[in-house]
């Protein structure tokens, strides 16, 4: 389930990340910068695939659906080999 977020807010990939840590995050960025890119929050939501075909569907230029501090999960371990 997701929702439109009324009172859209500026911040940065991180910045969105850290104020939703247990949702996803639809935005809309200003450019194409990969280091912490900026852009504007328009959908929350509890499923990354939901909102990633709300950005097709929409056509939105430059989305990017960000995970949720809470979401981002390692794949650390050790790796042995031979």
């Amino acid at each position: 389930m997701y929702k439109e977020v009324s009172e859209r807010q500026r911040m940065t990939m991180h910045e969105a990340s850290e104020r939703y840590p247990d949702k996803y995050i639809l935005m809309q960025m200003e450019n194409r910068e990969l280091f912490n890119p900026t852009g504007t929050v328009l959908y929350i939501g509890d499923d990354g695939d939901e909102l990633f075909s709300v950005q097709v569907r929409s056509k939105i230029p430059l989305g990017l659906v960000v995970e949720g501090l809470n979401h981002q999960r390692s794949f650390g371990g050790i790796a042995i080999g031979e």
